[in-house]
């Protein structure tokens, strides 16, 4: 069957180019405290070669010292022990009488505080101390509760007169993810979707973790697999990495929170967010525990969630992020895809019982409605054509029916 989609500009596209962009914490290497570090070892290479002038040979550490400073910048524990050493050159300068060993106790003081890592771990979020992952199949009862029936209602009201605008803008209250044929972030603090979609390698950090935990519940990944996707053949991979992930906790909560690192593992939570996938999931799960009788609750949440769904697929426009940030060189791309496999399958079970449910209560040009733009998507799924098939035949479109019978067996032998 031909298949026939429309393409809709995604929201992760203008991550694909420069205007926009901020740079990632871990893209940033000259921050204020290299630099003044930078200054420091200078001035440690300045005052070793005056004392080597001076006829002392100690001289020769200082300026070994500051040059292995400069050349080794990225080395926290390196830039600590030099400063260290400034510090006690001091003590023992002013232990023999000389004066200037007050400036190298001040210097290795000051500076080695600088060069202390407090200065950015201070900012990130703790990390917990054991990995408990939370289920996005949690039950109803354990979701937050919506907001009130009245703010509810002013909101749509409000929403209705922007055409622009989607019903879940009126439970923007609650933190929500939107991966299906769009991706937006709401939550308290608005809509945070360019905040994320801003900056291309925190972005596609944050999708990329979140899409390996829709595949697979409660996935973890390794540091160093991460390190691949995202900081390949850079000076200090690993610095890199802590740089992004230290990014990623300061995202509004509670979407920075989501990414859970536990030491070399790093994990995804969605917790009690509220997300479209794990709507579609939970609705599935329902409707097949229900045996074919949906009751009426059911059908009605359903039916609206595969119409806010449409035929979008998930995670749209992220190739180009990919291709941005990492050339394609890694896997991100291929999670993406067994996802996008996993949601059409369980959409198109949703979509073929509800559509069943609509046919048997005769409400047949919702059926058909719901149908035309799944089946358009799912080639491999004889059975929705089948069942739009008599959809189209009761509804008295016979010439319809006809067309995308045949289109289905053309794809079907092609």
């Amino acid at each position: 069957m031909t298949i026939l989609h429309n393409r809709v500009p995604s929201d992760i596209l203008a991550a694909t180019g420069k205007a926009g962009m901020q740079p990632a914490a871990g893209d940033r290497f000259w921050d204020w405290r290299r630099i003044v570090l930078v200054v420091g070892y200078c001035l440690v290479f300045v005052a070793g070669l005056l004392v080597l002038v001076a006829t002392d040979p100690t001289g020769l550490i200082l300026m070994a010292a500051g040059v292995a400073g400069v050349v080794f910048l990225h080395r926290t524990w390196l830039g600590v022990a030099i400063w260290a050493y400034v510090l006690l050159d001091g003590i023992v300068a002013i232990t023999s009488g000389d004066d200037l060993g007050f400036y190298g106790v001040i210097t290795g003081l000051g500076f080695g505080l600088i060069a202390l890592p407090i200065w950015s771990a201070r900012r990130a979020a703790p990390r917990p101390a054991f990995w408990v992952p939370q289920s996005p199949f949690a039950s109803p009862s354990t979701l937050p509760s919506p907001p009130s029936p009245l703010a509810a209602t002013a909101a749509l009201a409000e929403s209705s007169q922007d055409p622009t605008s989607t019903p879940d803008v009126a439970w923007a209250a609650l933190p929500m993810i939107r991966t299906i044929g769009r991706i937006r972030l709401l939550s308290a603090h608005g809509d945070l979707t360019p905040r994320l979609i801003g900056k291309p390698v925190i972005g596609f950090l944050w999708l990329y973790l979140l899409a390996r935990q829709v595949r697979t519940e409660g996935d973890r990944v390794t540091r160093s697999a991460v390190t691949d996707e995202v900081a390949h053949g850079v000076s200090d991979p690993r610095g890199r990495l802590r740089g992004y992930l230290r990014d990623l906790t300061r995202l509004p909560e509670p979407f920075g929170a989501m990414v859970r690192v536990d030491d070399e593992m790093i994990g995804f939570d969605l917790g009690d967010c509220d997300a479209d996938f794990a709507r579609l999931r939970r609705i599935a799960v329902r409707i097949r525990q229900s045996n074919g009788h949906i009751d009426d609750a059911s059908l009605r949440e359903a039916h609206a969630l595969l119409q806010e769904l449409g035929d979008g697929e998930f995670m749209p426009g992220f190739e180009d992020m990919e291709k941005r940030v990492t050339q394609g060189r890694g896997v991100a791309g291929q999670v993406v895809a067994e996802v996008r496999v996993q949601i059409d399958g369980t959409r198109a079970d949703v979509a073929d019982a509800v559509a069943k449910t609509l046919l048997d209560r005769g409400e047949l040009a919702q059926a058909v409605a719901l149908l035309e733009p799944i089946v358009a998507r799912s080639e491999e799924r004889d059975d929705l054509a089948r069942t739009l098939i008599n959809a189209l035949r009761e509804s008295g479109q016979h010439k319809r029916a006809a067309e995308i019978r045949r289109r289905f067996a053309t794809g079907q032998e092609s």
